[in-house]
């Protein structure tokens, strides 16, 4: 029987030509709609997330967090949810954001409508901070950055500098208005259709890379929003260069970032693989010897795993012939060692803990002593 083991592993071109894997930083991760976790701020806080976005209405008197105005509650404002435990963090942690002096965080605020009244509403409950949000003036200040409903880049200047603006990379800024922009955001989907699962086609990936590379061309930070919430999403964007990672589970990504050096592989330098010629194809010589390599606890993702760490080629894929062998047990859905090896063995399963036997208990011969009767 000739098949084909494997087919072409793309993803090795793609990535060959994109920036380097870089090591992310748990600090990059953007909690979005944070207001909806089970304990907003806090637990995104905890798992140390940098950025940190909550929406907001202005309703008469204070700042609401609500993602539409029906959800308005008397208690849910923005300064008793966000400014007022973030500014006694920060007081705790001796005037910075987190414990580790080095770990920065941005309070990104989405403002739903009406930004002109809001931002002056936002400007009055900050001034009782003093300079806890004020990143122009203290390098260790947690950032406020402004999006959703805003001001046009050309009035950004008319707030105060230490209100800052999440950018799109369709707008051709200024200079001075740059100094505002804190980041620059986009919805991945006006790029590309892929769905978080292996990588984009080389057209879209281009496309987004290209995207941030721009952003970096300004010295400016990038997030995509409506991406797919999974490690393999995560870890493609950190290759294409994006510095923020938005996530609807902070603690899933915080838990990642823990563990990513032992959840990810990656081997610089392939071993080269053995290159048949099969030069006695067709030479009807009788087979001196017949070698049997079994892999221990090897299967079809054991080898699909090894093909990927070695650049896409393997040994065992360049095989011309190969077939399959079933080894599960009768008796159960978990194989041991003595089935799957008379199974191997016999080419007949059997139950769990025989040997060499099948399960009427009656002795199996093996197949090499079979094939020995016929001569071969």
């Amino acid at each position: 029987m000739k098949i084909s083991l494997f087919t072409t592993i793309a993803v090795f071109a793609i990535f060959s030509s994109a920036v380097n894997a870089q090591t992310k930083s748990v600090n990059r991760g953007h909690s979005h709609n944070d207001y909806h976790q089970n304990i907003p701020l806090l637990q995104a806080y905890y798992a140390g997330m940098g950025s940190i976005e909550a929406d907001v209405f202005l309703s008469p008197g204070a700042l609401f967090v609500a993602h539409e105005s029906t959800e308005i509650k008397a208690d849910r404002t923005l300064k008793n949810f966000y400014l007022s435990p973030l500014a006694s963090l920060y007081t705790s942690n001796g005037n910075h954001a987190f414990e580790k002096t080095d770990q920065k965080l941005q309070l990104v605020i989405d403002i739903k409508q009406d930004h002109m009244n809001v931002l002056n509403e936002l400007i009055a409950e900050l001034k009782n901070f003093g300079d806890v949000f004020n990143a122009s003036k203290n390098p260790d200040a947690i950032k406020i950055v402004i999006r959703g409903d805003m001001p046009t880049p050309s009035n950004f200047k008319n707030w105060p500098d230490y209100i800052y603006f999440d950018g799109r990379p369709e707008i051709r800024y200024t200079p001075e208005e740059l100094k505002y922009v804190a980041m620059i955001s986009q919805d991945i989907k006006k790029y590309s259709l892929w769905n978080g699962k292996g990588v984009p086609t080389p057209a879209d990936f281009a496309k987004l890379k290209k995207v941030i590379d721009d952003a970096h061309q300004l010295n400016k930070p990038f997030r995509f929003w409506a991406t797919t919430d999974n490690p393999n999403t995560w870890i493609v964007l950190g290759r294409m260069g994006a510095d923020w990672i938005n996530t609807d589970h902070p603690e899933r990504l915080a838990e990642f970032y823990e563990h990513q050096e032992k959840l990810t592989y990656t081997n610089p330098n392939p071993y080269q693989v053995y290159a048949p010629a099969y030069r006695n194809d067709g030479a009807n010589k009788k087979v001196k010897n017949v070698i049997l390599l079994i892999g221990d606890g090897m299967g079809l993702s054991q080898i699909h795993a090894g093909q990927i760490v070695n650049h896409g080629d393997l040994n065992i894929s360049r095989i011309k012939n190969i077939g399959f062998l079933q080894t599960a047990a009768a008796s159960s859905d978990n194989t041991d060692s003595a089935a799957g090896a008379t199974a191997m063995a016999t080419g007949e399963k059997t139950n769990n803990c025989y040997i060499g036997m099948g399960t009427d208990h009656r002795k199996r011969t093996n197949i090499v002593d079979t094939l020995n009767n016929f001569g071969v």
